[in-house]
């Protein structure tokens, strides 16, 4: 419990308890009144003038019984856009609360280093209100990606992966998000996937990359996603289109940043109609570089 508050709950208590009685006496004035009104010799029309007039009365007394809706034991109004979001509702009451707690702490250095962390949350919050999510040394990341992938009515799903290690498919992880994948191209969602691949795996003059990695695209292309290939030193000079990077629907986009061993370093997903256009515009840019899978199993096939 928040201290200082009970004089402020009990003043309004009263207040309500003033208004309370005095909109009964109006209630009961208007049952005996209404009687008396339409007896009196008045004309018909001016019987429907006082009882309407008493009826208006009791409605207004009534409206004005109904208390206000507080956000917490103080008389702080909370916005009217949370009344429809119980979670959000939540959240808004805990931060205040303990806000309030931490006003009441008399340890300074206390309340400094808690300046500092506030000031990160706030930074976060500002994010989130902007619509974007930003997942940092975790692997969490990849239950809201399967989230936002599982959509009903996704439809497409747009992705560029920029290789660097072998782990990339082969952990747990990279294989649990290839079979989800492939659930999803049995649940009717267009998926087109574009490669980025260095010399390693894609050796100069080459027609097919590397067997290490050859089988992980074939098995790819044979369950219906749409694969293309770019050799990394094409694009060494656009830096912007070197990113790891899925675009799900016109609903969000998700951006990896990844460690030169490939492990996750942070993962933000972006639900701003600006961000969306932002990664389709370097898509299109990117399949300017590309060479479709297809075209060169064709071309094995021809003995090129």
């Amino acid at each position: 419990m928040v201290r200082g508050m009970g004089p402020s709950r009990d003043k309004h208590t009263a207040g309500f308890s003033f208004r309370s009685k005095f909109a009964w006496f109006v209630i009961i004035a208007v049952m005996l009144g209404t009687p008396y009104v339409a007896s009196t010799t008045l004309p018909s029309h001016w019987n429907v003038v006082g009882l309407a007039l008493l009826a208006g009365l009791a409605v207004a007394f009534v409206a004005r019984l109904r208390p206000t809706v507080r956000n917490d034991s103080s008389e702080t109004r909370f916005p009217a856009a949370l009344a429809n979001h119980p979670d959000l509702l939540v959240a808004y009451n805990s931060l205040s609360h303990s806000l309030v707690e931490m006003s009441e702490r008399s340890d300074d250095i206390l309340r400094d280093v808690a300046a500092v962390r506030l000031a990160a949350i706030q930074e976060e919050m500002r994010t989130l209100a902007a619509g974007k999510v930003v997942f940092a040394g975790t692997e969490a990341w990849r239950t809201a990606y399967e989230r936002v992938l599982r959509t009903p009515g996704l439809g497409r799903y747009f992705s560029v992966a920029w290789l660097r290690s072998e782990d990339y498919w082969r952990d747990a992880p990279g294989r649990h998000s290839m079979q989800l994948n492939y659930d999803l191209i049995q649940l009717g969602v267009r998926i087109e996937r574009t490669l980025i691949l260095n010399d390693f795996f894609w050796p100069p003059g080459a027609t097919l990359p590397a067997k290490v990695i050859c089988q992980w695209i074939e098995d790819q292309y044979k369950r219906g996603i749409v694969i293309r290939l770019v050799r990394e030193s094409e694009i060494e000079h656009e830096s912007e289109l070197l990113y790891d990077y899925g675009i799900y629907g016109h609903r969000a986009t998700g951006h990896l940043e990844l460690d030169e061993q490939c492990r996750a370093l942070r993962f933000t997903l972006d639900f701003t109609p600006q961000g969306v256009k932002l990664f389709e515009d370097r898509w299109r840019r990117l399949l300017l570089f590309a060479v479709p899978f297809r075209e060169l199993l064709d071309r094995v096939a021809q003995g090129e």
